[in-house]
């Protein structure tokens, strides 16, 4: 019996006063003003994600396209300093090693900030992909100089 007391003792005890305790602290974390228990902080993604500068987006992107039917993708940039650049887009077969250009074009002289307009101005860039699979787009905007450039990336299926 003295055994069995001692195990009691030993391994029983100090769970009970753990969660007790546990319990303790917790709930007056929990009564402090403006603290919450959120446990599920997971954030999906709501359409394809960008990589790149913060200062362009690529805007009417889904994330599956159906094969044969055109793509109008469009540019927003929020640097004026990139104002009257050159604006490059490609886009890449990713499922091909080393990945292969789909297709490509390029728009000079992009003057967008006196109108606050989209990219490219006064045309479209709206290739037609016939082949299912995994593209990426790419946008690059130079600006007057060429000293620099800003970026972005994002991935999208066609299908």
């Amino acid at each position: 019996m003295g055994a069995r007391k001692i195990a009691y003792v030993v391994f029983v005890l100090p769970v009970v006063i753990s969660v007790i305790l546990g319990g303790y602290v917790l709930s007056n974390v929990l009564a402090q003003p403006d603290r919450q228990l959120n446990m599920l902080q997971f954030n999906f993604p709501t359409g394809p994600v960008q990589e790149g500068s913060k200062d362009i987006k690529i805007t009417n992107l889904n994330s599956s396209y159906p094969v044969s039917t055109p793509l109008n993708f469009i540019v927003r940039v929020n640097n004026t300093s990139f104002d009257c650049g050159d604006l490059y887009m490609t886009i890449y077969n990713l499922d091909t090693s080393p990945k292969q250009v789909v297709s490509q074009n390029a728009y000079f002289s992009q003057c967008f900030a006196q109108t606050n307009s989209t990219l490219p101005v006064h045309a479209t860039f709206s290739p037609v992909i016939n082949g299912s699979g995994t593209y990426q787009i790419e946008a690059d905007m130079k600006d007057k100089s060429y000293q620099n450039d800003i970026n972005v990336t994002a991935t999208f299926n066609v299908q």
